[in-house]
């Protein structure tokens, strides 16, 4: 099995860990983590993906990620520059982010890869999905295993345009959360249901089509939800 790992969140998270302490600290951590993950998921290889300079989505909506004004962690640069030599990372290229190489390199029906990774929002994409555990000495969130449907990603995609997304700084509609957008497309048994609600749900195409090309992770080179959404209505 070959494992995608969100090679973003992992060194992030090891740096934030070791603030206050020296850089072998932090590269200390990452090694441990990605021993955990190989070994639970018994990943026989692994790809470890990391966000490039440029951003489509940024250049699409200047506000995409502009309330990330706090300062990285102070190891993030140097764990990244290790992980390229270390561990053969590979850093994005044609303005994507690492959650775009993680959807674009899942095997969506034959489960020979898994997705490896914190961040909810990948669970659009379909196919076997493993968050680690993580936790303090007051709480611990268990590690969890998912097999993602295509139907069941596209839900949580099209709830999450109508909600939006704080942490990407992309605005929903105003007094949606995710009660009322999962309880809005509960009942839909497929994709055009489910753009025809938002759109209704919007009452402007323009600002729908502006988010969902934001929040989408893509699943192949040059897959923009633009061109998603214009076959959904040619090829019915």
């Amino acid at each position: 099995m070959l494992g995608l790992i969100d090679g973003d969140l992992v060194l992030y998270r090891c740096a934030a860990s070791a603030e206050n302490d020296p850089f072998d600290i932090a590269k200390a951590r990452a090694n441990e983590l990605l021993d955990q993950i190989l070994e639970v998921t018994q990943a026989t290889e692994y790809r470890f993906f990391l966000s490039g300079r440029g951003n489509f989505r940024k250049e699409v909506n200047k506000e995409y990620k502009a309330n990330r004004t706090q300062p990285k962690p102070v190891h993030l640069g140097a764990l990244r520059e290790w992980a390229c030599e270390e561990l053969n990372a590979e850093v994005t290229e044609h303005d994507l982010e690492a959650d775009d190489y993680l959807g674009i390199y899942q095997d969506k029906e034959n489960d020979s890869t898994t997705i490896i990774s914190l961040d909810k929002d990948l669970l659009m994409i379909p196919g076997k999905h493993y968050q680690w555990q993580i936790g303090t000495a007051k709480w611990t969130k268990e590690a969890k295993w998912i097999q993602q449907t295509e139907l069941e990603g596209l839900r949580l995609f099209y709830e999450q345009c109508l909600k939006g997304d704080k942490a990407d700084n992309v605005k929903g509609i105003a007094g949606i959360g995710e009660a009322k957008a999962r309880k809005a497309l509960k009942k839909c048994k497929n994709e055009r249901e489910m753009i025809d609600i938002c759109l209704d749900m919007y009452d402007n195409e323009s600002e729908f089509l502006l988010n969902a090309r934001c929040l989408w992770i893509l699943r192949d080179f040059g897959d923009y939800y633009e061109e998603r959404f214009r076959n959904v209505f040619t090829n019915e």
